[in-house]
């Protein structure tokens, strides 16, 4: 391969990640865990609780975290909210709205002590309504 050529293939991967929009999942090294209560959720206020441990399974903590929870289909607002720190790697988020029912993708975008960022996924369905014989 010439120099021209591997030159247009470097600009054209720069351009490629320069251009990556916020709906990509971009994974920090380590893991990322994300729970709901009540399970299943339901339309109304929910409890978000993020693990977040590092590559070595120790709890990540002092990191920012903001989580976007949006619908696959148009036409309705994103919900935004930050988490609190709550025990070492845990992160809350006491009251996310999921303002109604549908499959919901939540954008959880993490920003380590460090500097390093990272987007995590979760994907999950909110019920209407509670299941007969539940109570929230």
């Amino acid at each position: 391969m010439t120099l021209r050529a591997l030159a247009g293939v470097g600009l054209t991967l720069l351009v490629l990640v320069g251009c990556r929009g916020d709906g990509v999942e971009d994974p920090l090294p380590g893991s990322v865990e994300v729970g709901v209560s009540p399970t299943p959720p339901v339309v109304g206020p929910a409890l978000l609780v993020i693990r977040i441990d590092d590559e070595a399974g120790s709890p990540v903590e002092g990191a920012e975290v903001d989580v976007e929870g949006t619908m696959n289909h148009a036409g309705m607002v994103p919900v935004h909210a930050t988490a609190e720190a709550a025990a070492p790697g845990e992160y809350r988020v006491e009251a996310f709205e999921f303002t109604m029912g549908g499959e919901w993708i939540l954008w959880v975008r993490i920003t380590l002590p460090d500097g390093t960022t990272g987007t995590h996924r979760e994907t999950l369905r909110v019920a209407s309504s509670p299941p007969p014989g539940s109570e929230r």
